[in-house]
């Protein structure tokens, strides 16, 4: 058990390298959008731009591309591009999915009240957007991204051509202000909840296996289960709201992992403590009496 605690805060240290300087570009005169109308010139600095309009209440998503393969690498990467709207209701956004190998999905979208992270509502003239994912907590680089414009209500917005980059420093700064913390305090939030498990696991393993220390120990599992769940919880609630996944994957992975490991062991603490007092209060009856 100490092990897999353990192990579970070692996953989380992921060492960076250097991007690629390849930089895809997204034009929409090569590039079809269902529901999208191309305008030669109507972008920034006289770029095509790509109309979209939603007439009516219910929520409209459309597709904009789908780019197989993308030439990305550690630490993360970035799509970029500028936007202009008129008559958004609500809240609108841009989207990423990230899509990995193992069939995983993690989205990145603009919703966070200012920005090249800030939500789409109201009128804009044209203004610079982020969609950024940093891979914290994996090797793995995503086989697919899926780019798309989410408007709850009626609205227009304009695009201009999209670009595929590393994220810039205004981005990772518009990032950790978007969310609880930033990567970095991430991962040292990460190692320090893996090794404190370790530690107390390993502490659990010791004082179980020799039979002593019965409140200690029980009171650590209980306290397990209580902060793992916890912790898991709280994870959960930052992925529902739209948490950068190096806020959410520590604790719903630490959380989770220590819960159920506490869920586990708990019982069997329980049996073994009470079968020792057992076999200690008939040793006592056996004894010799006066």
């Amino acid at each position: 058990m100490k092990r897999v605690l353990a192990s579970a805060g070692l996953a989380l240290l992921v060492a960076a390298r250097p991007a690629a300087t390849q930089e895809p570009t997204i034009d929409w005169s090569h590039t079809a959008v269902a529901g999208g109308v191309a305008l030669p010139g109507e972008g920034p600095a006289g770029a095509m731009a790509l109309q979209l309009r939603a007439s009516g209440s219910a929520a409209t998503s459309f597709h904009l591309v789908t780019l197989d393969h993308p030439p990305v690498t550690l630490p993360g990467y970035a799509v970029l591009g500028e936007v202009r709207y008129e008559g958004v209701e609500g809240q609108g956004y841009l989207e990423m999915w990230s899509v990995f190998p193992n069939g995983e999905r993690f989205f990145s979208r603009t919703l966070a009240t200012q920005g090249t992270l800030a939500a789409l509502h109201g009128e804009s003239s044209w203004r610079r957007f982020e969609l950024p994912f940093f891979l914290s907590g994996t090797t793995q680089t995503p086989s697919r991204l899926e780019i798309n414009l989410v408007l709850p209500g009626r609205g227009t917005v304009w695009l201009g051509p999209l670009r595929l980059e590393r994220p810039s420093a205004p981005a990772a700064e518009a990032g950790a202000a978007g969310g609880w913390w930033s990567a970095r305090s991430g991962s040292l939030i990460g190692a320090i909840l893996g090794t404190l498990g370790g530690i107390i696991g390993a502490l659990i393993g010791v004082l179980g296996g020799q039979g002593k220390a019965r409140g200690l120990v029980l009171s650590l599992l209980v306290g397990m289960v209580a902060v793992g769940g916890s912790l898991a919880a709280v994870g959960a609630a930052a992925a529902v709201m739209s948490q950068p996944r190096y806020v959410w994957y520590p604790l719903l992975m630490i959380g989770g992992l220590a819960a159920v490991v506490g869920l586990a062991a708990l019982p069997g603490a329980r049996r073994r403590y009470a079968a020792d007092e057992l076999r200690r209060i008939a040793a006592m009856d056996s004894g010799p009496r006066s």
